[in-house]
């Protein structure tokens, strides 16, 4: 419970430039869009399963605390919303590259391009922005790059990251070299999308699994109210709609975990 209060006073309105990756501090917008989502799928299974009113009102302050024990959740979703950005980053400065713009410039001169693809606020843009202040500084751009890499902790921009400071210490043929290991984290980038696309289809259909139960208890509540009567009246009833919650609730972490592919 301390734990969960400590996150409670550590929301914050709006996060500019994050220091830790691995950290989330949940804003309000996070909060209440989490919260709403589950306290949805609670009325569902509350109502498909006890047909409890009392329930659903002390499932309230359980929705509410839900948000800050899906925290890992949200930070992959924040590190594959970088890595998109990221890969539009790499596009950029290999087009650049060619163009026969030094790295330092086109770290520079990608800031507008990324802007239309993803606003003004996204988190590569203001990361970007950052190390663009430090680069006009006369400092290191394989340091300024190093340290947003520790930051965010994400393998694809760690090897960026790292060809950055063995190319500025070797020397050799930068631009060369540059576009030549682009175009080998692009290709695994692709290759991630791909098995994400590949999945897409079959979480979409585990998401109407997922839901179909609810929907025929529902029905059958609605057409055949009488036929479930001792389901919800009896303490046999509560003990078996409960045994079959807890087995749903398995089934849908187990298929999650199935379509969950790491690369």
């Amino acid at each position: 419970m301390g734990k969960v209060l400590k996150n409670i006073t550590s929301l914050k309105i709006e996060e500019r430039l994050i220091h830790n990756y691995d950290a989330y501090y949940l804003n309000f917008s996070d909060l209440f869009e989490n919260a709403g989502k589950i306290f949805f799928i609670m009325i569902l299974a509350i109502f498909s399963f006890y047909k409890s009113f009392i329930l659903i009102i002390l499932s309230v302050p359980i929705a509410f605390i839900y948000p800050f024990f899906i925290k890992d959740k949200l930070i992959k979703k924040r590190k594959e919303k970088i890595m998109l950005e990221f890969k539009d980053f790499l596009r950029a400065i290999q087009t650049l590259l060619d163009a026969s713009y030094s790295l330092e410039n086109s770290f520079l001169l990608c800031v507008n391009e990324l802007v239309m693809l993803h606003g003004n606020n996204s988190l590569f843009v203001r990361e970007l922005r950052d190390m663009n202040k430090k680069i006009k500084m006369n400092i290191p751009i394989e340091m300024v790059f190093n340290s947003f890499s520790n930051r965010v902790k994400v393998e694809e921009i760690s090897d960026f990251s790292e060809m950055l400071t063995i190319i500025k210490r070797m020397g050799g043929n930068v631009n060369k070299i540059i576009k030549n290991t682009i175009q080998v984290i692009n290709d695994k980038i692709e290759i991630e999308a791909e098995i994400k696309t590949l999945t897409a289809e079959k979480q979409f259909e585990q998401s109407i699994m997922n839901i179909l139960p609810f929907l025929i208890i529902i029905y059958m509540n609605f057409t055949s109210s009488e036929f479930l009567s001792p389901l919800y009246t009896t303490l046999l009833g509560r003990l078996l709609m409960t045994i079959f919650l807890v087995i749903y609730i398995f089934a849908i972490r187990t298929s999650k975990k199935i379509l969950d592919i790491e690369v």
